[in-house]
C-alpha cells in the first residue's frame, strides 16, 4: 500500500477568518476596558478635587465659627471673629464677580478698616451665602465648579457662641 502524505501548504480560508474574528474580539474587549477605566479615573479625579475644595471651605468656616466668642448678625451678614487678630477685627464673607472675598471690619462698630480690608478667599466658587438658621446655627450655601460642572452644597454648623443681632 502506498501512503500518500498530503502537504499542508497553508491555512484554509475558514481558519484565517476565525483567527481574525478572535483577535478582533480580544482587541475590542481590551479597548472597551481601557475606555471604562479611563472614565472611572476621570470621575475619581473630579470627586477628589470636589472633596478637597469642599473640605477646605467647611473646615475653615467651622474653625472660625467655633473660635468666635461672639458672632454678630447685622444687615443679613454674619460677622465672625478674625482668627489672626481676634481682639481687633471681625470678618464677613461676600461673593462678587466670581470671587469669594473676606472683608475685615473693626470689632467695635463693625466698620470697614479701609483699603486692603478684603482678600480673595478661594476660587472655583459660583455662589456663596452665609446666613443664620432658626436656632442660631450658621448655614453655608455654596456651589463649586469642577471640570465644567457645578455642584451645590449646603452645610450647617452648630456652635456654642453668643449671637448678637444688631
Amino acid at each position: 500500500m502506498i501512503w500518500r502524505c498530503k502537504k499542508n501548504e497553508g491555512f484554509s480560508l475558514i481558519e484565517v477568518l476565525i483567527s481574525l474574528l478572535v483577535i478582533s474580539l480580544v482587541l475590542g474587549l481590551l479597548l472597551t476596558g481601557m475606555v471604562y477605566v479611563n472614565m472611572i479615573s476621570k470621575k475619581t479625579e473630579i470627586n477628589q478635587k470636589l472633596f478637597y475644595k469642599e473640605r477646605y471651605i467647611n473646615l475653615y468656616f467651622q474653625k472660625q465659627i467655633l473660635r468666635s466668642e461672639k458672632i454678630y448678625f447685622k444687615n443679613n451678614r454674619v460677622y465672625l471673629q478674625d482668627m489672626e487678630s481676634p481682639d481687633l477685627y471681625y470678618n464677613f464673607y461676600q461673593y462678587s464677580n466670581g470671587f469669594l472675598r473676606r472683608y475685615k471690619v473693626y470689632k467695635n462698630g463693625l466698620t470697614p478698616i479701609g483699603s486692603g480690608g478684603n482678600s480673595q478667599f478661594t476660587d472655583s466658587i459660583q455662589s456663596f451665602s452665609m446666613t443664620m438658621g432658626p436656632n442660631c446655627e450658621i448655614l453655608l450655601k455654596y456651589s463649586l465648579a469642577v471640570e465644567g460642572k457645578i455642584y451645590y452644597r449646603e452645610t450647617t454648623i452648630s456652635h456654642g457662641s453668643v449671637v448678637e443681632f444688631l
